[in-house]
């Protein structure tokens, strides 16, 4: 991991278009993980639009307690371009040991079930199919994941137990997971993952 100091503590997001609205600054925060205490385990995609959404899951690898209010994920293409930044502008405790789910979805009572966090408010671009996604806390990289594409089925999984930031830099520990839930979408949000074959 590596101490990143390219971006500001309060951001606000990009405009829609002509005479759009800015969203507001949110109260500097600085929730205390390290490098390592966060893990991106899952990510689903596009998938055509459907309406199981966009969304990005995170483990508590910290051994406690940790609040993502103040927690960055950064967005960006493959070769570095066209970074997004999503910011987590209220309290969202998650457990040791807990997964959260990150979705594209506005941040309200209408999301799904499955998705702890809406950010669709901060993220008024289309979402990409190979690029990366970066988890910041104060301008800290705690965790990053690189995909070259992800799947049209399903979700970008990775299948270790217990997940770690090590293992989500091996791109053999990533595998497909379309696995269709009882509640009818696939993957596993909020829950340990497959294990890859």
């Amino acid at each position: 991991m590596r101490v990143l100091g390219l971006f500001a503590t309060v951001l606000t997001a990009a405009p829609l278009g002509v005479g759009a609205c800015t969203r507001a600054p949110a109260p500097e925060q600085c929730p205390d993980v390290s490098p390592g205490d966060l893990v991106i385990t899952e990510i689903r995609g596009t998938q055509k639009q459907d309406a199981l959404g966009v969304w990005v899951e995170i483990y508590n690898a910290s051994g406690g307690e940790v609040d993502l209010i103040g927690t960055r994920v950064v967005f960006r293409k493959l070769d570095g371009s066209g970074e997004t930044h999503v910011l987590v502008r209220r309290s969202l405790a998650v457990g040791a040991g807990a997964y959260v789910t990150l979705g594209l979805f506005a941040d309200d009572d209408l999301r799904p079930a499955y998705v702890d966090y809406g950010f669709a408010g901060d993220y008024p671009t289309t979402f990409l199919t190979a690029g990366a996604v970066q988890i910041e806390a104060c301008a800290t990289e705690i965790d990053k994941v690189v995909f070259d594409n992800l799947p049209a089925m399903g979700t970008y999984s990775l299948g270790t137990q217990p997940p770690s930031a090590d293992a989500n830099d091996l791109p053999a520990a990533w595998c497909t997971d379309a696995t269709m839930t009882v509640a009818g979408y696939p993957g596993s949000p909020q829950q340990a993952n497959i294990a890859c074959p």
